[in-house]
């Protein structure tokens, strides 16, 4: 290596050295100070423009002629139910045809959904039953309702806003419970005391009479859980951006086995009971008929 190249280099290197010595500092324990004294961000925009109402979502049921399929009461069992057939088109189908190749893809069998099925229910959150009416069920029987079909899906002459389909996916989301159990849910959440800590508490204590985390417990969380003091987050039963992404398996653990702050109330309430309080819980975010 030349003695140019060398000198080269110690010079590039001094003035790394010195430009990085030269940086402005940051004082940690004031900038946390400063921060201190900021208000809290602004809560986000809901994802679901509208509060859903089980009444309107079965006027847009009908207007869809939901029932054709799924059937006046959501069995499954309207009357084109046994006929419904796949759009018998895959990648293979359409790749053949840029070629002028036309070859019909399979029609495969198609059964609607059964909105009473509870099980199947309590898997889906209202967001995935949104995407499904939004952009259709691929290689079904499924229509898309939306602007936008996905790959492979149906399309239907009958197009929806984006506020009647949560209007209608919360009406087809009520058909998996009834007022009784409803009904049920609103006395535990409100009356029932539970021992937590040596101290009786009932669900509203904490989450209060209106979901939103604003009980007689609920300022003290508020000061130590950052999305409480928004009024956002796990707990808060009005944020419907995250309880439309959530699915009834996900509350029914939570209060079986508790969360964060959030006590377990396994052994204390039976299986059916906390149904009952999921069940409930979800009419803080729509309207369900009957419950307000």
């Amino acid at each position: 290596m030349s003695i140019r190249l060398i000198s080269l280099l110690a010079i590039v290197l001094a003035g790394s050295i010195l430009v990085s010595a030269c940086q402005p500092t940051v004082g940690i324990s004031r900038a946390m100070g400063d921060a201190r004294g900021l208000d809290l961000a602004q809560p986000d925009a809901p994802i679901v423009p509208v509060r859903p109402s089980a009444s309107t979502g079965k006027e847009v049921f009908q207007k869809a002629q939901c029932a054709v399929c799924h059937g006046p009461e959501g069995f499954g069992d309207g009357p084109a139910a046994n006929t419904l057939t796949s759009p018998g088109k895959n990648l293979l189908t359409d790749f053949l045809r840029l070629f002028g190749i036309n070859i019909p893809g399979d029609k495969l069998p198609s059964r609607p959904a059964n909105f009473h099925n509870t099980v199947q229910m309590r898997l889906n959150s209202p967001f995935s039953m949104y995407e499904t009416v939004t952009r259709g069920r691929p290689h079904t029987g499924m229509p898309a309702f939306g602007p936008r079909p996905a790959y492979g899906a149906a399309t239907f002459g009958v197009k929806l806003t984006d506020e009647e389909r949560w209007h209608v996916i919360f009406y087809e989301f009520a058909f998996a419970t009834t007022p009784a159990e409803v009904a049920a849910g609103k006395e535990i959440y409100e009356t029932l005391e539970v021992e937590i800590g040596g101290q009786p508490l009932t669900c509203a204590s904490c989450h209060g009479t209106a979901g939103d985390g604003r009980g007689p417990n609920g300022a003290a969380l508020s000061r130590t859980l950052w999305n409480w003091a928004r009024g956002q987050g796990p707990g808060i039963f009005t944020d419907i951006s995250l309880m439309a992404q959530r699915k009834p398996t996900e509350l029914f653990q939570s209060i079986m086995d508790g969360r964060g702050e959030m006590p377990g109330y396994r052994g204390k309430l039976r299986d059916d009971q906390v149904w009952a309080l999921v069940n409930y819980i979800w009419t803080f975010v729509y309207d369900y008929p009957g419950t307000r």
